[in-house]
């Protein structure tokens, strides 16, 4: 008998550009994967969508999951001890703002992937042109195959120092729509902290700060995407010196794909 679940998605707060590039390599994946792979690809194709990218952290995800899924022969989106999709995935070090999971239960990949397509839910998520990456994995248990299909909406990869040049430059290119001189701008080690920590108290951080005249904290999941307060500053011309600290730290709460960036602006 197939048994099947779906876990629909939610979204973050923010998002952000397509990416595409990694391709599925078939080395280290089952026949039965590669044949689950292909056959949701068919299904895009026939439907006028872009094909899924293979993402090896979503795969990652997918295989922990099956495992414990087959282990406790227990077909379930979280099983004690698990945390919750959205922060399984996070652990692998994905960048995403959307995610959604199907698992099921069955003889053959053939009886798992119709059974999918004939549910209305699991269908969606195959379907959805919110998600451009997925990974899957398929683990023997008691009771079958255990498979687990993890989707989302992929984002850039940037390391923190990465995103804070390309939000230096975005910030230093709005000062120049309002023709003003470039100010120079110096990563700091103190505002990363705390960018790190939970406080959204603007007033206790810049008290810190011997000097600074403003401080913005925002989060953001675009470089460029500078909040109201960062192009209000970039228009000010009483300022001719910005730190800055950027922390990568993914959660629900936070978002997926977001940095916290704390920017300290000095006369």
């Amino acid at each position: 008998m197939l048994k099947t679940a779906s876990k629909f998605a939610w979204l973050v707060f923010l998002t952000g550009a397509l990416f595409t590039g990694t391709t599925f390599g078939q080395a280290g994946h089952s026949s039965g994967e590669i044949k689950l792979f292909h056959l949701l690809n068919q299904e895009r194709a026939s439907a006028g969508l872009p094909e899924f990218e293979w993402d090896s952290h979503l795969a990652d995800s997918a295989r922990a999951h099956t495992q414990i899924q087959a282990a406790h022969n227990n077909l379930s989106h979280q099983l004690p001890g698990e945390a919750v999709l959205g922060d399984r995935i996070a652990a692998t070090g994905l960048r995403f703002d959307v995610v959604a999971e199907n698992v099921a239960v069955g003889g053959s990949v053939e009886e798992i992937h119709q059974g999918f397509m004939d549910s209305p839910k699991h269908r969606s998520n195959i379907l959805s042109p919110r998600y451009n990456a997925v990974g899957l994995s398929i683990v023997s248990g008691r009771d079958g195959l255990y498979v687990t299909e993890d989707f989302a909406h992929k984002l850039p990869n940037y390391s923190e120092d990465e995103f804070r040049d390309a939000l230096i430059a975005a910030f230093n290119k709005e000062r120049q729509s309002n023709r003003l001189a470039l100010i120079p701008v110096h990563p700091d080690a103190q505002l990363r902290d705390m960018a790190c920590s939970e406080s959204n108290n603007a007033q206790t951080m810049l008290g810190k700060l011997p000097g600074a005249m403003d401080l913005v904290i925002f989060t953001s999941a675009v470089p460029e995407a500078l909040s109201t307060n960062m192009k209000k500053t970039a228009a000010d011309r009483s300022v001719h010196r910005m730190e800055l600290g950027v922390c990568f730290r993914p959660s629900k709460d936070r978002g997926y794909a977001s940095f916290r960036v704390v920017a300290a602006f000095y006369p």
